[in-house]
Parts: structure tokens; C-alpha cells; sequence
């Protein structure tokens, strides 16, 4: 499944969701729920470019994501509450595998 989004599109929808900008040279976002990180992306520099699939791939890994969640997130079905509750139920899956190995 290809997809394609662009910067701005990204950046302004972390933006909606609570995610902070860092003010360096690198686009780097941010979500901090009650003074937590809780989740933490780059996005890339340059002017609106569009960005492919293996970087929404990578940016998706690095929310905790599948690349269709990552998608959702970014054009609005899932919110940051349910970003938070993959991230949870996935590390949960993951401490049950853990304890059975």
C-alpha cells in the first residue's frame, strides 16, 4: 500500500494533536502528556515536499505505529488518545511475550 503525504500536512497535524516542534535545526515533534515524552518523531527538512513511504515507514516505527495507524494519525481517524493506547496494549503484548520466553 503506497502513500504519500506532505510536509506540511505532517507538521500541521502533529501540531493539532499536542505535538511540540523543537526549536533546532531538525524537525523533531514532540507529544508530552502530563510532562511525560510519550512519543517522539523527526520529520524531514525541506519545503513541502512530499514525503514516500519508507520515511512515513520510519516515522510510523518511531511512534509505535503500523504504517495505516501512522496514516490515520496524520488525516485525522485516530487520535492521540488512541495512539496512546496502541503504544500501551503493544508493550503490554510485548512484557506477556517476555515473561513467557
Amino acid at each position: 500500500m503506497a502513500h504519500s503525504l506532505s510536509q506540511d500536512e505532517i507538521e500541521a497535524s502533529l501540531s493539532k494533536k499536542g505535538f511540540n516542534r523543537s526549536h533546532t535545526d531538525h524537525r523533531y515533534f514532540i507529544l508530552y502528556i502530563n510532562g511525560k515524552k510519550e512519543a517522539a518523531t523527526f520529520l524531514s527538512h525541506g519545503k513541502n515536499q512530499d514525503i514516500g513511504a519508507p520515511l512515513i515507514n520510519a516515522m510510523a516505527r518511531e511512534l509505535g505505529l503500523a504504517t495505516k495507524e501512522f496514516v490515520d494519525l496524520v488525516k485525522c481517524p485516530l487520535s492521540v488518545e488512541e495512539l496512546l493506547a496502541i503504544k500501551k496494549e503493544r508493550l503490554a503484548n510485548s512484557l506477556k511475550i517476555l515473561r513467557r520466553g
